[in-house]
């Protein structure tokens, strides 16, 4: 009888410490399962920053293929006949500066580029051309290089919309020379 009982308690240790494992695996495989969510949630989760980092350099190859196909010589419509580019062309490119005519044979600048954020395009100054043959009487060195002296609106049909702003000194337009280039600059260019 004592046998009977020292079995019936080696049997109820081994019930009781199975069930018990049981319990304890049943909160391991919950605790697994957590474990698992939760390293698939920060896998997603850096997922997801790679694919916003993915985004973001997307936009930037977006933006850079943009302005590439932007980029190229444009003439001015209505002023066709200067074939070869004497006054009333436009060499956009943003990675080096561009000449740009004020006055046909005689004031001639040299710009650069910028595309805005609201898909304008600023021009600026940066010097006067070695070109010029007029224009020594300008005061070139006065001119704010940090203002644009004009904008360019891209418009859907591939033609560029530049209006000219004028160029100023110490943040004010230079009345003088306001209109110096509006006339051969100011209007709607077609790519060439």
């Amino acid at each position: 009888m004592k046998f009977k009982l020292i079995l019936i308690a080696i049997g109820c240790f081994f019930i009781l410490s199975s069930c018990k494992n049981e319990e304890s695996g049943d909160n391991n495989s919950e605790t697994g399962s957590k474990l698992e969510k939760s390293q698939s949630e920060s896998l997603t989760e850096s997922g997801n920053i790679k694919e916003g980092t993915n985004t973001k350099s997307t936009s930037k190859t977006d933006a850079e293929d943009s302005e590439r196909a932007i980029e190229g010589q444009y003439i001015k419509i209505g002023e066709e006949a200067d074939l070869n580019c004497g006054c009333y062309c436009l060499d956009l490119n943003f990675t080096s500066n561009s000449e740009l005519c004020l006055s046909p044979d005689k004031i001639y600048i040299n710009v650069k580029f910028e595309k805005t954020n609201n898909n304008l395009i600023n021009i600026y100054l940066t010097d006067p051309s070695d070109i010029n043959s007029e224009g020594d009487n300008i005061p070139w060195a006065k001119f704010d290089r940090n203002i644009p002296i004009a904008t360019i609106a891209p418009q859907s049909n591939g033609e560029l919309d530049l209006n000219w702003l004028g160029f100023s000194i110490n943040g004010d337009l230079a009345m003088d020379y306001a209109i110096l280039g509006k006339k051969t600059l100011e209007g709607k260019f077609k790519k060439k």
